[in-house]
């Protein structure tokens, strides 16, 4: 019952834009679901390791977030921060108590020279 009020409780909700090191630290960590939200397209041509593709565009994206475990934590990420800001703010109101958004997306990432699987 304690996880349920905490999961209600605003105070407990996390999301945040965070940079790559810390977003790859989050990804080591492994409690976080990964979730690209480009294109199949953009997916293809690399994408970070484990990631699950829910494209953003796609007119069932919103059909598709609401099925996921709302007692899970995600990390979202998508070419530039923009589309995956956006879907963290969706997530947010739909009651997903934490999720961590690459803010410069998989651009910044690359730049960083961090591993991208293809």
């Amino acid at each position: 019952m304690d996880s349920c009020l905490r999961r209600n409780d605003k105070r407990y909700m996390k999301h945040e834009h965070i940079n790559s090191e810390d977003f790859k630290k989050k990804m080591e960590e492994g409690e976080h679901v990964l979730i690209d939200v480009r294109t199949e397209e953009e997916f293809h041509n690399g994408h970070l390791k484990e990631a699950i593709v829910i494209d953003f565009y796609s007119p069932t994206f919103q059909m598709e977030i609401m099925k996921l475990d709302k007692g899970k934590k995600y990390l979202l990420y998508c070419r530039s921060g923009n589309r995956s800001g956006q879907a963290m703010n969706m997530m947010k109101f739909m009651g997903f108590p934490e999720v961590l958004n690459l803010e410069k997306g998989i651009n910044d990432w690359n730049e960083k020279g961090f591993e991208v699987h293809k």
